[in-house]
C-alpha cells in the first residue's frame, strides 16, 4: 500500500515512506539506547554479545513495534524497565505505546515517574513534559494538555512544536482568543504569515459575540479580521449580517457588494443572505443588488441561486433562462437540472421538462451541489472554512464539474 497521506513543502508522503522513516527511527532509538546502556554500565550480567537481559527485552521489544505487534512490544519494554527501573529511555517508549492504545492513564503515571525523578536532564525532562501534553489531549483533557504545553514554553521558549500543539488544541476547542495568541507567536518564531488563519480566528469569534448578543464586541472582532486579512470573506459577510441586524442596510449591502468581487466564485453565499433579507431590504433593493451581477460573468452556484429567487417570484422564465446557462456551463451539475425540470413541470411545458429529466438521467453519474477541498481532495455538501479532513483554511470551494 503506497496511498498518499498529506503534503508538505511540495513533497508528498506515503504509507511506504513513513513506514520506511519510522524503522530508520526505531533502529536509530535502539542503537542509542544500547550505546548508552554499555557507557553506563550498570553491573548486571551480559550476555554473549555484551547485552543485558534488560538490553535484550528493549531490542525485542524495538522488533515487535516494528512488525506493529503493540501488545507484545508493551510486554517486552515492560520487562525492561522491571529489570532495569534506571533507562529513561524504555520508559519514553513505553509510554508512546500506551498512548498509541489509548492507555492514557498508564501512559500519564509513565511520564511523571519519569519528571519526578531527581538530577534529571532539563531536556529528558522537557520532552516528558511535551508528551504529557500529548498524552492529556489523546484522552480529551484539553485543559491539562495546555498546562503541560505551557510549562514547556516556559521552560523552552522557542520550542515550536509545543506551541503548534497549542495552537490546534485551542483550535479544537474553538478557544479562538488564546489560538490567535499562540499563532502570532508561532509566527513571530517560525517567519511565517497566517494572517488568513488568524482573521479566521477572528471571524469565529465576532460569529460568536454575534450570537450572545454582543454586538459591539462582534463588530470589533470582525473590523479587525478584515484589517488583518482583506481577503477574508467570511469576515465581509458577517459583517453584513451585523450591520444588516442593527438596521443599517446600506453598508450592509456594500460589504455584501465587496465579497462579490472579491469571491465571484463563492457569491452564492451573498445572493442567499440578500434574498433572506428581502423583506428588511424591500423588493426593490434586492432587485437592483441583483441587476448588478452578470450572468454571463456569474459562477454556476451564483446563478443557481438567482433562478431560485426568480422562481419563488414567480419570474419563471428569467429562472429558465439562468438555469439553462448553468446547465450549459456545467452539464454534470444534477441540482441544476433538477430545479430546470421541476419548473417547467409546473409551467405544464411537458415536451421540455421530459427533454430536461433525458438529459438528467444521461448526467446521472454526475455530482450534486459539493464543494470541495484543493490541498485533500475532500468532498462537502457543506461548505466549511476550514477542511474537517485536513484542517487547511480556506481550501474549500465549489466543486469543477467532472472533477
Amino acid at each position: 500500500m503506497n496511498t498518499v497521506l498529506f503534503t508538505v513543502g511540495g513533497q508528498t508522503v506515503s504509507w511506504a515512506y513513513l513506514l520506511a522513516a519510522l524503522a530508520l527511527v526505531v533502529v536509530a532509538l535502539g542503537v542509542g539506547y544500547l550505546l548508552g546502556r554499555r557507557g553506563r554500565s550498570s553491573g548486571q550480567s551480559r550476555g554473549r554479545k555484551g547485552r543485558s537481559p534488560s538490553d535484550d527485552a528493549f531490542m525485542r521489544g524495538l522488533t515487535h513495534m516494528m512488525a506493529d505487534h503493540t501488545d507484545q512490544a508493551i510486554e517486552e519494554f515492560t520487562r525492561a524497565v522491571t529489570l532495569n527501573s534506571e533507562t529513561v529511555e524504555t520508559y519514553v517508549v513505553l509510554g508512546n505505546l500506551f498512548r498509541q492504545k489509548g492507555e492514557i492513564e498508564r501512559a500519564v503515571r509513565i511520564r511523571e515517574s519519569i519528571i519526578a525523578r531527581t538530577n534529571l536532564h532539563p531536556e529528558v525532562k522537557l520532552q516528558a513534559l511535551y508528551d504529557l501534553g500529548l498524552d492529556y489531549r489523546k484522552g480529551g483533557l484539553y485543559n491539562r494538555a495546555a498546562d503541560a504545553f505551557q510549562q514547556v514554553l516556559e521552560m523552552d521558549p522557542g520550542h515550536t512544536e509545543a506551541l503548534a500543539q497549542l495552537v490546534s488544541l485551542y483550535e479544537e476547542i474553538r478557544d479562538w482568543e488564546n489560538a490567535f495568541a499562540a499563532l502570532k507567536r508561532l509566527d513571530r518564531l517560525t517567519k511565517k504569515d497566517s494572517r488568513r488563519v488568524l482573521a479566521h480566528y477572528l471571524t469565529e469569534r465576532g460569529k460568536e459575540l454575534m450570537a450572545a448578543g454582543k454586538l459591539d464586541a462582534a463588530e470589533d472582532a470582525l473590523e479587525q479580521a478584515i484589517k488583518v486579512d482583506k481577503g477574508c470573506l467570511d469576515a465581509y459577510l458577517h459583517l453584513g449580517d451585523l450591520e444588516l441586524a442593527r438596521g443599517r442596510v446600506r453598508r450592509a449591502l456594500n460589504l455584501w457588494r465587496k465579497a462579490v468581487k472579491l469571491e465571484p466564485v463563492h457569491a452564492h453565499l451573498v445572493v442567499n443572505r440578500v434574498a433572506e433579507a428581502e423583506h428588511a431590504l424591500g423588493e426593490k433593493t434586492v432587485q437592483d443588488f441583483f441587476a448588478e451581477i452578470d450572468p454571463a460573468q456569474a459562477e454556476v452556484f451564483t446563478l443557481m441561486a438567482l433562478a431560485e429567487y426568480h422562481h419563488a417570484h414567480g419570474n419563471h422564465d428569467q429562472a429558465l433562462e439562468l438555469l439553462r446557462l448553468a446547465v450549459e456551463r456545467a452539464p454534470r451539475q444534477l441540482d441544476a437540472h433538477r430545479l430546470l425540470g421541476q419548473i417547467l413541470v409546473e409551467q405544464g411545458q411537458s415536451d421540455q421538462a421530459l427533454a430536461a429529466y433525458r438529459e438528467l438521467l444521461a448526467q446521472i453519474d454526475g455530482e450534486w451541489a459539493t464543494y470541495q477541498c484543493s490541498e485533500c481532495g475532500f468532498v462537502s455538501h457543506q461548505l466549511t472554512w476550514k477542511c474537517p479532513r485536513c484542517h487547511a483554511w480556506d481550501t474549500m470551494s465549489p466543486r469543477q464539474p467532472g472533477s
